[in-house]
């Protein structure tokens, strides 16, 4: 335990707090004033770190270790590989893993974790910085990861703010303050990543084609993340590429002053999305890695989880949605029960652990807000949506992602973590509807 949680830790956690304090709330009083959203800055980052602390001290002290800590020593054996060969280490930081580069490991260096699993393994490779800059400590390693990484957060947040500029905060909470979200999605693991690679997957996409503004620098912060979600969870970047090309389609599609030109152009729309969206699948799924990476191979997953159901060891953290083939109509066939998993389970019924139950609870009240929206909004719904592209566009992210992750994972553990990337989407969608059917109440009154 000592090597994850130390008086070094605490020291470093504690100047780390300090002068991110000092720097956040420099940078929140400056740009208050002419953007009052500033007002969460301070607050959304603090707690992303508090949570971040306590995710690391409930996998320190209750689970008594874990994912997070062995991606923290694979980060730490990579960063030792410098002193002893600055080659190999370059080489490993680009994603090589050779025979030859992992018996270049020692006592000295400390074995790599997860070196044979290439989505895994990159999370340690991407965090390497973080552990130098928290000084080799494991909470400072967290600390720094959460800092760095909420830039791209707010600048999200910054993006639908402009988008809808009378609901930040209604999507300040959707963003910064559901539970699960900063729980889950502030400590070492391939989560955090994700969140944050599919937020700025849609940033860049907006500055790039919709806004056509700082072209160069967003096309490489876009390839960037891009290479980040595919080298950890491929499935991930195919759905937010294919989802954000809808949004980005959708846009240039309004340009059309006729609604007959718009109607006639949109088949051709389709199927230059489509036909974007298979040729960019023939050839980043030769450089995806792992047992997600293609179609074929997420299909024939999801079937061996099925199977695997029978078998004892998962107990009752586990839950199945029948039995299914590894095809995609066979797959459709289980559409209700997928999403149904992927967006409202595990019922408050179904907790087994705290953290559960917290879930649980979450999802009794997203289950509660989608009814509300479809019997308040019932029809008008439909032209809300056809009204607005990007709430279209990730609604759309929601359901496939919902699907899949329902599809695919039977362990509620592993389903509430994998949710909290569509979770804050689906929540800005419920909490849209919420101000539209608001301000729709107020206009009548007033009449």
């Amino acid at each position: 335990m000592r090597e994850f949680f130390s008086g070094i830790d605490i020291v470093v956690t504690v100047f780390l707090f300090f002068f991110i304090y000092l720097f956040v709330r420099k940078v929140q009083e400056t740009n208050i004033e002419r953007y009052s959203y500033y007002s969460h800055y301070t607050r959304a980052l603090f707690i992303r770190l508090f949570f971040g602390v306590c995710f690391a001290c409930v996998y320190i002290f209750y689970y008594d270790g874990g994912d997070t800590q062995y991606y923290f020593t694979g980060a730490r054996s990579i960063v030792r590989m410098a002193t002893k060969n600055v080659g190999a280490f370059f080489r490993l930081m680009i994603g090589e893993r050779t025979p030859e580069l992992l018996s270049l490991f020692d006592y000295s260096t400390g074995w790599p974790t997860y070196f044979k699993d290439a989505n895994s393994w990159a999370v340690c490779r991407f965090s390497v910085p973080f552990y130098v800059l928290g000084c080799g400590t494991y909470l400072g390693m967290t600390t720094v990861m959460n800092f760095v990484l909420f830039f791209p957060l707010w600048r999200f947040y910054r993006m639908i703010v402009k988008l809808y500029p009378k609901c930040s905060d209604y999507f300040a909470f959707a963003l910064f303050y559901i539970p699960s979200v900063c729980f889950w999605g502030s400590g070492l693991l391939k989560d955090i990543w994700c969140v944050v690679g599919v937020f700025s997957i849609y940033t860049s996409c907006w500055m790039i084609f919709i806004r056509k503004k700082k072209i160069v620098i967003n096309s490489i912060i876009y390839l960037f993340w891009a290479y980040v979600l595919t080298s950890i969870r491929p499935y991930t970047f195919y759905t937010v590429f294919a989802t954000s090309i809808v949004w980005i389609g959708l846009h240039w599609l309004k340009k059309f002053d006729s609604r007959f030109i718009r109607v006639a152009f949109f088949p051709f729309m389709a199927v230059v999305i489509a036909g974007i969206f298979i040729v960019f699948m023939d050839n980043v799924s030769d450089l995806a890695e792992g047992k997600y990476a293609t179609v074929g191979s997420m299909m024939e997953q999801a079937v061996i989880i099925q199977d695997d159901l029978k078998r004892d060891y998962y107990g009752s953290n586990s839950f199945d949605i029948g039995a299914f083939d590894a095809t995609i109509p066979g797959m459709l066939k289980k559409l209700p029960q997928a999403l149904m998993a992927g967006l409202y389970r595990p019922y408050i019924w179904e907790a087994r652990t705290p953290f559960m139950l917290l879930s649980g609870i979450e999802n009794i009240l997203i289950l509660l807000m989608t009814f509300w929206a479809l019997i308040k909004v019932r029809f008008g719904l439909f032209s809300l949506l056809a009204r607005d592209n990007f709430l279209l566009s990730i609604l759309v992210f929601v359901l496939a992602f919902g699907f899949f992750i329902g599809l695919t994972i039977a362990n509620f553990g592993a389903l509430v973590r994998y949710r909290i990337i569509l979770l804050p989407f689906f929540v800005v969608i419920l909490l849209r509807l919420w101000y539209l059917n608001k301000q729709q109440k107020l206009q009548e009154d007033q009449d």
